[in-house]
């Protein structure tokens, strides 16, 4: 019969069957998994402050414990983070409120996201990408460092994050624009999108730069940028293949190759641009406007 009780104080102990240890034997298991060592008063430290659940009735720690102390190192170990910023990150996770905003409400995980790219895109712009820390991008959306790393899994993913915000921004603007002037034809259509282009090179030239250095040697980056330069791609795309059914242009056999060299011939005169006095820039315009319309006629 006490058999029995042991049993089912491990399954409640463990949420299910499976095995459980005492403190010791615990602390064992974890190095052995891990080959990491926790000291005893880490361990509990953590169930001090909330962040590693009590053990059963019967003081034993069951995988359950054993899956929560692995994430709370990797975050501890990883990204060096304090006890603070891991019952931040905790709390959002089990759905405890973080912090309360000034509606009272739990504020949107959407509505967070956004105001973590708004204020580091501030940031990026006032003291450049290496000059901002995530202590201070947090500290300005007034989370914890914690609830940052439920978004985004360092600074760099946030940079391209950023980079993406203002190139929707920039699309959107350009599509304000065009209907703005109502039936244009494919060169207005160009010349529009190329206007709003060049000024996010110009305004942003120093993150765009710091994303394309950033990208060398790191694979996950460049898969990012390659999706920047899609989307873009994407658009002039969606115009030649308008113009071409209008008849306005040559009708080259691969558009998608087309769309590319033109964000490409983009991004290089904004450099051009960036480097040049403004007396310059009317000539520049002009140019590439020449040049467009030399390219695209019948």
């Amino acid at each position: 019969m006490a058999r029995k009780k042991e049993r089912a104080a491990r399954k409640e102990n463990a949420g299910e069957a499976g095995p459980s240890w005492d403190m010791e034997e615990f602390l064992k298991v974890f190095q052995g998994r891990t080959g990491n060592a926790v000291t005893r008063n880490r361990l509990e430290r953590y169930l001090r402050e909330g962040l590693l659940f009590p053990p059963g009735k019967d003081g034993r720690f069951s995988e359950r414990h054993l899956e929560r102390l692995q994430m709370l190192e990797h975050l501890r170990s990883r990204y060096g983070m304090s006890m603070r910023d891991m019952a931040g990150i905790f709390g959002v996770l089990e759905g405890r409120r973080e912090e309360p905003t000034r509606e009272g409400a739990a504020e949107r995980g959407d509505d967070r996201k956004r105001k973590i790219v708004d204020n580091a895109a501030h940031l990026f712009a006032a003291k450049g990408y290496h000059g901002t820390t995530v202590d201070e991008i947090v500290q300005a959306t007034g989370i914890a460092k914690g609830t940052f790393y439920l978004y985004f899994e360092s600074k760099e993913d946030l940079l391209v994050e950023v980079i993406k915000n203002l190139i929707d921004e920039t699309l959107q603007r350009i599509d304000d624009k065009l209907r703005g002037k109502g039936k244009s034809d494919f060169i207005t259509r160009i010349e529009a999108k190329g206007e709003e282009l060049l000024e996010l090179y110009l305004e942003n030239s120093e993150l765009l730069y710091m994303l394309l250095g950033e990208t060398v040697g790191n694979r996950r980056l460049q898969e990012q940028l390659h999706e920047v330069y899609e989307r873009l791609a994407e658009r002039l795309e969606e115009d030649l293949q308008w113009g071409m059914r209008e008849g306005e242009i040559f009708p080259y056999q691969d558009l998608r190759t087309v769309a590319y060299a033109l964000v490409g011939m983009g991004q290089t005169v904004a450099i051009l641009v960036s480097g040049s006095d403004r007396e310059q820039l009317p000539r520049i315009r002009a140019t590439v406007d020449q040049l467009v319309r030399r390219i695209f006629s019948r």
